[in-house]
């Protein structure tokens, strides 16, 4: 793993989050060194304000809970002119704001700079001549050049003879498919042969790319409702210290109590410990090459209890690989069988030839010299060999093996070679490790039933087959109405919308697919399936410790409040007594980095 992605003590002290404790710190410095009570003040002041402009932004969004110990601490310790005192707090109360925000912001820009940004420019056929023009200019009954390998963005008619497409970023089907001139081509495709000419119908905001982008934007307009795990400790924690606080106060009549009792209650171990033990699990994760969006996520994780699956990419590589050969012929062997074959598909771009050429490379076969090679999209390779013909064309037989390819020799069938998709490494173990732990899996593929069947069906869990992207949206929706956590991991655009509106998004990275990394939560760089087990258990860990963290700082306050309130510790040494309590639980919350 690259070293920017780990976390570091100087990374988070040179951070922009870090400026202001830097500054409140320096301040404290300065009071204690020139003897000047105007450094504390200031300290204090900036610990105000640091709270209050957090306090409008969750107003503004209408969250109300707010760090009500922390102002009222600072409030009465300017009051009280309690300086030290409330210089402490406000150190405390800007190091906890900072270091969820850093976590948050360090992921965030991690994941954005996987995106890799849909086109903004396309090829114009105008006449002879071709012009490079913005995605936005184009208009309904342009013509527009795709070259090999390109995407189309727009819907349109093909206006070249032949063409072949990938359209596994619509469909998430492994199997390149041909058509005709004339035929509606879907935005998203993207072209495997030559360069074609595409006629567009409609603009950019009509095409089905784009229509899969905006359910994308829709779905996170509307995320979890799920409230962190130290803003709900806090509600309680605070109802229990102001009662305890004004207590003390009514029985005997000494603010200074008060203070001691608020210093002491200020919940620096609540904003702390999540922050710390969250940000020790991003680091963790990245270090296994797997990025997550923010520290609230690895509460979904620990959370999410229903997993629904994306079948080509995520459970399987998403590209054919040869099985097994058969012949037809009882004069040909295997080894000729696949020279032949590799001969004719070393011309050919197709996604099962370089499959073909792989498996002869592995064999160390041998290449012939083939006559009049001819590539006729849709029907498939034929040429020569000593004044004979030779064809590579799709077998008839039902596919329920696979993609099932027919060599002949002038024209009468002499081997079959089947491909199919090849399930990752380590699924079982993934599948296992998640039924032991109570949850309710499901695979959403847009594969055909007997293809996913054939892959996946000895696992045994709830398969949904031929599902649009719009389909596994909402099967998901429908799941969450039922009152579910609901995660989806996938790895193609055709997941978006579904990674958009799950409560959790999961996405492997490999991929040229920005609206699923737009949608998701955690991506895994690479295609290691087993990386979404360590991913779970991160977030589990990191929710454990942060949990135990939490409940460590409550207990220890509690009884520092206790002591307070009956006289026995003063407003500075409370302070004190909470920088120890601090000290004691971040310890204990830094236990998720390993």
């Amino acid at each position: 793993m690259k070293k920017n992605t780990q976390i570091t003590l100087w990374g988070l002290i040179k951070s922009p989050e870090f400026r202001l404790p830097g500054v409140i710190l320096s301040s404290i410095i300065l009071g204690f060194c020139l003897r000047e009570d105007l450094f504390y003040v200031l300290a204090i002041f900036l610990g105000l304000l640091r709270l209050l402009w957090e306090s409008a932004f969750r107003i503004r969004d209408k969250k109300w809970n707010l760090d009500y110990l922390a102002f009222l601490a600072l409030s009465t310790s300017f009051l009280l002119s309690e300086w030290v005192t409330g210089a402490i707090i406000a150190f405390m109360v800007a190091v906890s704001a900072a270091l969820e925000m850093y976590g948050t912001n360090r992921a965030e820009k991690t994941l954005h700079s996987l995106f890799e940004k849909i086109p903004k420019t396309i090829l114009l056929k105008d006449g002879e001549k071709e012009h490079e023009v913005a995605l936005q200019a184009i208009q309904s009954g342009d013509v527009v050049l795709i070259r090999s390998n390109e995407m189309l963005p727009l819907d349109g008619e093909l206006v070249s003879e032949r063409a072949l497409f990938n359209e596994a970023n619509l469909t998430g089907e492994m199997e390149a498919v041909a058509y005709s001139r004339g035929a509606f081509v879907y935005g998203g495709v993207v072209n495997l042969g030559e360069a074609i000419l595409v006629r567009v119908q409609g603009d950019f905001e009509q095409s089905s790319y784009r229509k899969i982008l905006s359910l994308v934007s829709e779905g996170k307009k509307h995320p979890a409702m799920l409230t962190r795990l130290s803003e709900r400790a806090n509600i309680y924690f605070t109802l229990f210290a102001l009662v305890l606080a004004f207590g003390a106060y009514f029985f005997s009549g000494d603010w200074e109590r008060f203070l001691a009792v608020v210093v002491i209650a200020t919940p620096c171990p609540l904003l702390i410990a999540a922050p710390i033990s969250f940000i020790g699990g991003l680091n963790k994760a990245a270090r296994k090459n797997i990025i997550i969006k923010g520290p609230f996520v690895l509460e979904l994780l620990a959370k999410t209890k229903v997993l629904f699956f994306d079948k080509t990419g995520t459970l399987t590589l998403g590209e054919p690989k040869l099985k097994k050969i058969v012949l037809l012929d009882p004069h040909l062997d295997q080894e000729e069988a696949l020279n032949l074959a590799a001969s004719l598909e070393r011309h050919s771009l197709h996604p099962l030839a370089k499959s073909l050429l792989r498996a002869h490379k592995e064999e160390g076969g041998e290449i012939y010299d083939i006559q009049d090679v001819e590539e006729k999209i849709g029907e498939g390779m034929f040429g020569t060999f000593h004044g004979s013909k030779i064809s590579l064309v799709k077998s008839p037989l039902p596919s329920s093996q696979g993609i099932i390819v027919e060599l002949c020799h002038d024209n009468t069938p002499v081997a079959r070679f089947f491909f199919d998709d090849v399930l990752k490494e380590k699924v079982g173990t993934v599948f296992t490790y998640l039924r032991e732990r109570g949850y309710r899996l499901g695979i959403l593929t847009g594969d055909k039933k007997a293809n996913a069947d054939r892959i996946l069906g000895a696992f045994q869990i709830p398969l949904y087959a031929e599902c649009t992207p719009v389909r596994k949206a909402d099967l998901v929706t429908h799941y969450q109405k039922s009152g579910c956590l609901v995660g989806m991991v996938g790895d193609g655009m055709n997941d978006a919308p579904a990674l958009a509106l799950a409560d959790l998004g999961i996405v492997f990275s490999g991929t040229d697919n920005s609206a699923s990394l737009e949608a998701a939560d955690v991506a895994i760089l690479g295609n290691d399936v087993e990386r979404i087990k360590d991913a779970i258990h991160i977030g589990r860990r990191s929710y454990a410790v942060a949990l135990q963290s939490i409940l460590l700082g409550i207990g220890l306050s509690s009884c520092g409040m206790l002591l307070a309130s009956f006289g026995f510790i003063p407003p500075f040494y409370g302070a004190l007594l909470q920088e120890a309590i601090d000290v004691v639980v971040i310890v204990n919350a830094l236990r998720s980095t390993y």
